[in-house]
């Protein structure tokens, strides 16, 4: 194996979708498992519309979307009668997209074909035994699937290595928390029911023989009847099924039929898992030049399908930093930020969906809320975001949110609608302007574009968004958009000449009352001497 800039630990869908980023943005990457193949089980379901937005970027949205099944509601049934307020419909509008049920099986194979379409390719059957941090880099020992070693050199490595991480154990930082008492069961099976196809079902009964256990339903594209059923084992049962990792099918139907609704008959099992739900959070992401993510970093209840979309925007949060270092883009005090911004996120997590299984099992379970989109998470007061809009509305989009998108969006010569996100991300940094009239404000945003242009080469764009009514000439150093719907307005409330920038993953990293080449450029020389604005 050769040197790389990266070495990727484990091909998962985090390792996979880092590992695509960084080759996209050329950087040399590695990524190893030390699995013999990718595995075929489907694990997590539930994408956010925050990670389809990560697909997008990547170009692979379209994809996710041909091989899963939108997920149309959430459905509590109490004593085989639905329960209104805690049941709800998913929104058809108003989000960038809905919730996706997508087998893990299928997002790896996505990511690791995306994976492939920039160069790259997964080292399965190989594992990592040590690894020792140098003046210059990382010194990796490896063990391939015959037992032979190898050393491999690279700058940083990453373990997005599982629960039981080797490299989180490595570099001996704390993983904290505890496990529920509680035996948890899943099964991949055909279920023949009366319930329409569509929602996520859970069902719940009060009788004293069922009232400690319930069933989720969750459907899985591959056939009409496919469902991933997941249950709360009763205490007298799971004593039974110790060491055991995959019960068999008459085993599973056992357990499962009393919880689920009358006459339903399962068939057809493809897999089953028994396990225990645990709630840690690693003390720090990273320490040096090695960093973790996904499982190895957090791990957590799976209520409202958090875990793996919580993991790939981790690996989307150090993909550009990793590529920005690696170019020289930016200072190494960048990489400060991964852990500084997505602990805390991973922090939350841990207890919001704690806390939501502590409900379920309370029989107190509530709606999904805005959070499982994944929509709202925020770095506002991160060192590496700038704001020159302090007195601002706190309700509008500010450095460090999700920058909202913007639709109905037209472009000279192009005969349909755009919007704001198409310009955005790609591993690139956008320079946004907004103008209602010519003149200043446009030569301003002009000469802060050669600014920004000339200060990340190779890393930058720029779009300016105008006023209806309001002519701008076309420029090759910009995408010339005209808010004719009026949503950017709706959205950010603009004045003249106000500017703000994306950042690779799509958050806000700066705004400005005014556009200016000297106000881009001071921003800028921070981040790539420092790794952040001066405070």
């Amino acid at each position: 194996m050769e040197d790389v800039d990266v070495l990727v630990v484990g091909a998962g869908p985090v390792g996979l979708l880092l590992g695509t980023e960084l080759m996209r943005d050329g950087i040399a990457v590695s990524v190893i498992d030390k699995m013999p193949s990718r595995g075929f089980f489907c694990k997590a379901l539930g994408i956010t519309p925050r990670t389809l937005e990560i697909f997008d970027d990547l170009g692979i949205v379209d994809r996710a979307i041909d091989a899963g099944l939108w997920l149309t509601g959430v459905q509590t049934w109490v004593d085989a009668a639905k329960v209104p307020a805690r049941s709800m419909s998913m929104p058809e509008a108003g989000l960038p997209y809905g919730s996706l049920s997508l087998a893990q099986y299928e997002t790896e194979r996505l990511l690791e074909a995306a994976f492939a379409e920039h160069g790259g390719r997964v080292t399965y059957g190989t594992a990592l035994e040590r690894f020792v941090e140098t003046d210059g880099g990382i010194e990796a020992r490896l063990t391939g699937p015959q037992g032979e070693t190898h050393a491999v050199r690279c700058r940083w490595l990453v373990g997005c290595d599982g629960a039981h991480s080797a490299v989180r154990t490595a570099l001996g930082l704390a993983f904290e928390g505890g496990q529920y008492p509680q035996t948890f069961a899943l099964a991949d099976v055909d279920v023949d029911w009366a319930y329409p196809r569509g929602p996520m079902y859970r069902f719940e009964w009060t009788d004293a023989a069922r009232a400690k256990s319930s069933v989720a339903a969750v459907p899985v594209r591959g056939s009409q009847r496919r469902y991933r059923l997941s249950m709360i084992v009763p205490d007298e049962q799971a004593s039974s099924l110790a060491g055991v990792a995959a019960p068999d099918f008459d085993t599973m139907r056992a357990l499962l039929l009393p919880s689920l609704p009358p006459d339903t008959r399962l068939s057809s099992m493809r897999w089953s898992s028994v396990y225990r739900v645990s709630h840690r959070i690693a003390s720090a992401y990273g320490r040096g030049r090695v960093f973790i993510a996904g499982d190895a970093a957090h791990i957590h209840p799976p209520v409202g399908g958090q875990g793996m979309n919580t993991g790939l925007q981790d690996a989307h949060n150090l993909a550009w930093k990793l590529a920005y270092v690696a170019r020289g883009v930016a200072g190494p005090a960048l990489l400060d930020s991964y852990s500084a911004e997505r602990h805390p996120v991973g922090v939350d997590v841990v207890q919001s969906t704690s806390a939501a299984l502590n409900a379920v099992l309370a029989r107190e379970g509530a709606n999904p809320a805005m959070r499982e989109t994944q929509l709202l998470i925020t770095y506002r007061g991160s060192a590496i975001v700038d704001d020159m809009c302090a007195d601002a509305d706190p309700a509008l989009p500010a450095p460090g949110d999700r920058l909202p998108d913007a639709c109905g969006l037209s472009q000279r010569f192009v005969g349909h609608p755009r919007r704001l996100h198409e310009y955005i991300g790609r591993g690139r940094h956008t320079l946004i302007g907004y103008i209602d009239a010519a003149g200043p404000q446009y030569d301003a945003f002009v000469n802060a574009c050669r600014t920004f242009d000339a200060m990340l080469p190779d890393a930058a764009s720029a779009v300016l968004v105008a006023a209806p009514g309001c002519d701008v000439p076309d420029d090759e150093r910009m995408t010339v958009l005209t808010d004719t719907a009026g949503e950017f307005a709706a959205a950010y409330r603009p004045a003249g000449g106000a500017a703000w920038i994306a950042r690779p993953d799509g958050h806000i990293g700066w705004r400005s009352r005014g556009c200016s080449g000297e106000a881009v450029s001071g921003w800028l020389e921070r981040l790539r001497k420092t790794g952040g604005p001066a405070r």
